[in-house]
């Protein structure tokens, strides 16, 4: 590129002639595209998906067995801000069957009832780097949400290519059509499928939060398959009527 420069500068600035002046624009523009395409292939090779699916494995792996040998085998409640009190949506694991009434979030382990697992869901990470870099502003309707969940999941983390989301009463099912890091949810599914469900991986966590703060309602995620064939993922989340 820097030569592309010296060469269009000496054309410009010099008089040697209509065809010396075209020789310089010529190789200054050979010069400047070659720069272009060197700059364009010089990068790294890109990260292999199937390792970065694999990399939330394990702790979600564990995390599931800890909660196991303590009771807590309830599936993931995603509890808004009005539930628990705190600043942003919280993952509760609960003991027994849970009716979203108020939990404590000051500690992992309410010292009142309902008992269980309070925790961080997975995705905090990424919803707290696009609410400040991006100004995330949470709708409170369904149109909107579903968009939201379909830009935030496919446009903005390119997680999928193509997110399906339907609403159908208090049921929300999204499949993720063709999901890039689908390994690690293969590798779950083959050692427990409970742990999906209990201890969901960033991406479902990702949609169970953003649905609980714009419906300021608890959710929970009921079901989580995988296609093998097509490579999708299936979650079915459900909300939970606020009690009287």
């Amino acid at each position: 590129m820097g030569a592309a420069a010296v060469l269009v500068a000496i054309a410009v600035i010099t008089k040697l002639g209509e065809f010396i002046t075209a020789a310089f624009v010529i190789s200054g523009a050979i010069c400047a595209m070659t720069g272009i395409f060197v700059l364009m292939f010089s990068k790294g090779e890109p990260i292999d998906p199937r390792l970065v699916g694999l990399l939330p494995v394990q702790g979600c792996i564990n995390l599931c067995r800890i909660g196991y040998d303590l009771g807590i085998i309830g599936n993931a409640y995603f509890l808004p801000p009005r539930v628990t009190g705190e600043a942003k949506v919280m993952q509760f694991n609960p003991t027994l069957p849970y009716k979203g009434i108020t939990v404590s979030a000051k500690g992992s382990f309410p010292k009142t009832e309902p008992e269980g697992l309070v925790t961080l869901p997975s995705c905090d990470p990424l919803i707290q780097d696009i609410k400040k870099r991006n100004a995330l502003v949470i709708p409170h309707n369904e149109e909107h949400l579903t968009q939201l969940i379909r830009e935030t999941i496919g446009d903005f983390f390119e997680f999928a290519p193509r997110i399906f989301v339907r609403w159908h009463g208090s049921t929300v099912t999204i499949t993720f059509h063709q999901y890039r890091f689908i390994a690690g949810c293969q590798y779950i599914a083959q050692e427990s499928p409970g742990c999906c469900t209990r201890n969901p991986c960033p991406a479902c966590s990702l949609c169970g939060a953003l649905i609980a703060e714009g419906t300021d309602k608890v959710v929970t995620l009921d079901q989580c398959s995988v296609s093998s064939s097509s490579q999708d993922v299936n979650a079915v989340f459900s909300i939970v009527p606020q009690p009287e």
